[in-house]
């Protein structure tokens, strides 16, 4: 999981002490409700719900995909206006 300082210091605050449940099986009812609200939760869940080919146009991949892409442009421009001010912008 990602997470920026601010969170990562308020879990710490928490009390709360991290345990690993990867190997605990999730509750039949859960299971069942994400089915219901959300179609495509079997999809991404289930070990053979989505093809191989069908993994990159999926709706939260792209979601994601497009996160890690837009946040690339993002500091690029960052590192742009740093190396190469604008001359024609007028600080302050």
């Amino acid at each position: 999981m990602t997470l920026t300082p601010g969170w990562q210091a308020r879990l710490e605050r928490s009390g709360i002490a991290p345990e690993p449940r990867i190997d605990v099986p999730v509750d039949p009812a859960i299971l069942a409700e994400l089915t219901a609200c959300i179609p495509d939760f079997s999809r991404a869940y289930e070990p053979d719900g989505l093809a191989i080919d069908e993994f990159d146009g999926y709706g939260a991949t792209v979601r994601t995909l497009r996160a890690f892409i837009s946040a690339c442009h993002d500091l690029l421009g960052t590192v742009r206006e740093i190396m190469l001010p604008d001359p024609y912008r007028r600080a302050g």
